[in-house]
């Protein structure tokens, strides 16, 4: 007979249905109900900080790819929902357990699938905690909707142009509490308004970012605005005006809008919610049909219409990309390679594609989105500088004289003749007294185990001499460790190095150089 017994629970609380009441409460039922079946027949399946919001758990997973393979007798839970609240993912799962005249036994709800009033019974419950999630999911957006409505920062890094403001307010009981509202930065506005203005001078966000750069536009942080910045910038819904245009720009996305147009003064800003999503330790963006938009307690930097020509802007660049670090099949230093001026990478730029080996430099990013402004290092022959490095790479692997004459120690004090039938004997029979010892001793009291466990230890010990020395037998009959056939083995190294395809290379290079500086003239090779 064959049992699993599968426990879970979403996060570890100390208290209530732990991991270990249920597989206790399980074993108990199965002692009362399945008297046939004893410790041996039953294996436990646990998964704690696991959701059922569907089956993409690990020990789940484990315990169905079993009853694929030799389908279990019994699969008992403590509660419907330790396997799933959604119903088409439980409806599945028994249609699959029937097919493998697997009986599934809750023994809360006091379902078994072996009977057709608990087949039944048991789809009526899994609907209902459907619904209790669904439910669930809706309160808690309900409970999002009224928090928007106060215009409130819920926290996190504020954006650009704003800092995090505590107000204390007083609630319908009385009582004190401390709320967040965005408050304006002078300074960061400006920068905020400059990158609005700029994009809709120049349409394009690779542009903008190069402008901010030459002109010294600084992030929060001191740093040089990258276009992903600026794009999450100018998409942020948090600078727009509340005004008739923008609430009608929401509606028409789909956007949750939850005040009136009777709330609207022209003033203030707008304030989004669940813009990003959380699965597990992945953040999502979410679609404008789960954004919830508000009205915010801060006041609107950017007007609506200005605002909404950005979004239709860029939408039309949607299709373009942004710079990716290199996944080329060209450049063996991709992301090794600094420059010796600013500090920047210098990634690769290809020229053409016709020609083989293809032609390319490595280019300093900084002087690229800079455009010169801010770093005007000369591109470096790509072709070149990778055959230069990789040469000086590989006369570290170099075999010489003194690796030969390492390798012929190695085999000097192995034995000429071959005793290995000898050596063989000698450790059967060694295992055999750890045995007769282990026999003798087993009831023992400790004092005498101590002595028994002392030379047990001390014929391993003698074993485990005899096997290094057998061993070194078999490597001297290997025809592998003939001196001259290794060192001719590793002097291949180099050509088939060079017969490796670039994507190897790399991966090699990467695990031998820590970075390559080109300072204008000379390359400087820094190993890890």
């Amino acid at each position: 007979m064959k049992i699993a017994v599968y426990s879970r629970k979403s996060k570890f609380t100390g208290k209530g249905e732990s991991i270990e009441n249920q597989v206790s409460l399980c074993r108990e039922y199965i002692k009362t109900h399945i008297p046939e079946a004893c410790d041996s027949d039953i294996r436990v399946f646990e998964d704690e900080g696991f959701s059922a919001k569907n089956l993409d758990r690990p020990r789940f997973k484990e315990m169905m790819k079993i009853e694929n393979e030799q389908p279990f007798d019994y699969i008992i839970v403590y509660r419907l929902d330790r396997i799933s609240r959604n119903v088409g993912d439980f409806a599945n799962l028994i249609e699959k357990l029937n097919e493998q005249k697997t009986s599934f036994v809750c023994i809360k709800e006091q379902f078994d699938t072996s009977t057709p009033m608990g087949r039944a019974m048991m789809n009526i419950s899994a609907v209902f905690a459907q619904l209790e999630r669904e439910t669930i999911a809706e309160r808690i957006r309900d409970n999002i909707v009224l928090l928007a409505r106060t215009g409130r920062w819920l926290g996190g890094i504020t954006p650009l142009g704003f800092t995090g403001e505590k107000l204390e307010i007083k609630d319908s009981e009385g009582k004190r509490r401390f709320v967040y509202r965005l408050s304006p930065v002078k300074e960061e506005i400006s920068r905020v308004k400059t990158i609005y203005e700029k994009f809709l001078e120049f349409h394009s966000l690779t542009k903008t970012t190069s402008w901010l750069i030459a002109n010294g536009i600084k992030s929060r942080g001191g740093n040089d605005f990258r276009t992903r910045t600026v794009r999450d910038i100018l998409k942020n819904p948090v600078y727009c005006t509340a005004d008739e245009n923008s609430f009608s720009y929401f509606k028409e996305l789909g956007c949750d809008v939850c005040f009136t147009k009777d709330e609207i003064s022209g003033k203030r800003g707008i304030m989004p919610f669940c813009r990003t999503t959380q699965s597990g330790k992945k953040s999502r963006r979410t679609s404008p049909d789960e954004w919830i938009i508000a009205l915010g307690k801060h006041k609107g930097i950017i007007s609506s219409e200005e605002w909404i020509r950005v979004q239709n802007l860029l939408g039309q660049n949607a299709s373009k990309t942004f710079y990716k670090p290199s996944r080329n099949d060209v450049a063996i230093f991709t992301g090794l390679v600094k420059c010796g001026k600013c500090g920047h990478n210098m990634r690769p730029r290809i020229y053409g594609n016709n020609t083989s080996p293809r032609s390319f430099s490595y280019m300093c990013e900084y002087k690229e989105r800079s455009h010169k402004t801010k770093c005007d290092m000369k591109n470096v022959s790509g072709n070149e500088l990778d055959k230069i490095v990789c040469g000086e790479i590989l006369k570290l692997v170099e075999i010489n004289n003194s690796v030969k004459h390492e390798l012929s120690l190695l085999i000097k004090n192995i034995p000429e003749t071959d005793n290995s039938a000898e050596i063989k004997s000698r450790i059967a029979h060694k295992e055999k007294e750890i045995s007769k010892l282990m026999r003798a001793f087993a009831g023992s009291d400790n004092t005498t185990f101590g002595y028994a466990e002392s030379e047990i230890k001390n014929l391993g010990n003698e074993i485990k001499m005899l096997d290094e020395e057998l061993s070194r037998i078999k490597i001297k009959k290997s025809d592998n460790l003939n001196v001259e056939t290794v060192a001719e083995e590793l002097l291949k190294f180099s050509d088939r190095f060079n017969e490796l395809p670039v994507v190897e290379k790399r991966e090699f290079v990467n695990k031998v150089v820590e970075k390559i500086i080109w300072d204008g003239e000379n390359v400087h090779i820094y190993l890890k």
